[in-house]
């Protein structure tokens, strides 16, 4: 027996192969406000979105730049893959729950929430600013103060009408479209930012899955995926309505998406004319000339 094992272990050898155990990924949570994530471990490149404070991520690889600096190639629940700085990311002990992902948690409604170390906001600066879809873990709370554990593990003080009181998991009800149309209308003139996704700047794409998200329908980050690969309806021209995505560029090449809000207008993040968000009529020649489709989620099942 002791014969034949040895005999199978050397043609296993000989054959290049080694018999490992399958290593466990590895995951970690943001815990900065936005956190660029870049297309190579180096700030000084393209950024390709960003990961928001208490998500958590998976960890795909692990790199030292020129300067000795730990950056992780992380993949986000979306999965949308970046690198970002090491600094920015508590790794998970084994076995350790995901943040905020059981117990009571507030998820961030206004536009951005700022957190205190104490329970007034004129004896010190904010700890730490959240933007709306962030979900921290919420401890004791009276009428207009909580405290919350970051994902850092620091303790602070939210103002309680910054956001829902929630236990998790939860999942997010789908609005009707008017409400859809009212939420997206808050981020009116915020900053367009390539690879953005929160209020600080955002791109087209980043804006369309956020409030999306917001409405209890996850769809892929990228404008060119969110038409093809998101799992959305496709919906005849001149059928569009409140809440839809249309998507413009030219055949084979998605390059935009906006949120219809009416039947003829549309929400997004462009840089045409002026770099932020705002409302175009799709029947202007500029966008027929690049329109390419309109999407519509299912119906919730």
């Amino acid at each position: 027996m002791k014969k034949a094992i040895f005999g199978l272990a050397l043609v296993l050898m000989v054959s290049g192969f080694i018999l490992v155990a399958q290593e466990a990924p590895k995951y970690g949570v943001i815990i900065h406000s936005v956190e660029n994530m870049y297309s190579k471990p180096d700030a000084s490149v393209d950024v390709v979105s960003q990961a928001l404070l208490g998500t958590t991520v998976k960890i795909l690889q692990t790199e030292k730049d020129k300067n000795n600096h730990t950056w992780y190639y992380i993949e986000t629940p979306d999965t949308y893959q970046g690198w970002v700085e090491g600094r920015a990311i508590r790794l998970y002990q084994e076995k350790e729950k995901f943040y905020a992902s059981e117990g009571q948690v507030i998820e961030i409604t206004s536009l951005m929430a700022l957190i205190y170390s104490t329970p007034d906001v004129t004896k010190q600066k904010p700890m730490i600013m959240a933007p709306i879809s962030t979900v921290l873990e919420l401890g004791e709370y009276k009428e207009r103060w909580g405290e919350v554990t970051l994902p850092g593990g620091h303790k602070g003080y939210i103002q309680v009408g910054d956001g829902q009181i929630k236990q998790a998991p939860f999942k997010r009800p789908r609005l009707a479209p008017e409400q859809m149309v009212q939420l997206a209308k808050r981020f009116l003139g915020l900053p367009y930012l390539w690879g953005g996704t929160s209020p600080l700047g955002i791109d087209c794409s980043g804006f369309a899955q956020l409030i999306y998200r917001l409405n209890g329908i996850e769809i892929l980050r990228d404008a060119d995926i969110q038409f093809t690969s998101s799992g959305l309806l496709e919906v005849p021209k001149g059928q569009e309505k409140a809440g839809d995505l249309v998507f413009f560029g030219r055949p084979n090449r998605i390059t935009h998406v906006g949120l219809m809000i009416s039947e003829r207008e549309f929400i997004h993040a462009t840089t045409h004319e002026k770099p932020v968000v705002q409302i175009s009529n799709l029947y202007d020649e500029y966008w027929q000339k690049l329109y390419q489709g309109c999407r519509r989620p299912p119906a919730e099942k």
